[in-house]
């Protein structure tokens, strides 16, 4: 039994021996807050590990193509990635896409995305300069760990 699964059923329980009436619609409520939550946890870790996924394409085409910083996201396939993955935030502003926004050099300060000049598309974010690349969610929300899309790194 998956983790999820496993989390679900304990909350049933639970939520079946608090018995009748109106303390049915709390147990009701907290079984959906609950698996709210997971869902946008794992929409989220799918995310983060997307992220990880172009961040190693990207390490792979820099290394391959002798530090030369591609111009965009779809020169990384069909051999570093098959597919550009979805980026899925869960959330309302937002839905789930594989597009990508591309960003001038601008956005960069002292080597970091400045949030302030976002457009909080919710896409896949891209920016370069002469010595870094960045790929991003371009999402100025905060995720459940509290810090801005935008600052999230890929999990691997």
């Amino acid at each position: 039994m998956s983790r999820l699964s496993l989390g679900f059923a304990l909350l049933l329980a639970v939520a079946g021996c608090r018995g009748l009436g109106s303390k049915d619609e709390e147990a009701s409520d907290l079984v959906e807050r609950s698996m709210q939550r997971s869902e946008r946890q794992a929409a989220e870790l799918r995310t983060l590990t997307s992220l990880a996924q172009i961040e190693g394409a990207l390490a792979g085409y820099l290394k391959d193509h002798g530090g030369n910083i591609p111009e965009s996201l779809g020169q990384l396939a069909p051999n570093y990635l098959t597919d550009l993955p979805t980026v899925d935030i869960a959330s309302k502003d937002h839905r789930e896409t594989n597009a990508v926004k591309y960003y001038s050099r601008g956005i960069l300060r002292d080597g970091r995305i400045d949030g302030s000049k976002l457009r909080d598309t919710g896409k896949w974010g891209y920016v370069h300069n002469d010595r870094q690349v960045v790929v991003f969610v371009d999402c100025t929300h905060p995720s459940s760990r509290g810090k801005p899309w935008y600052e999230e790194q890929g999990s691997r």
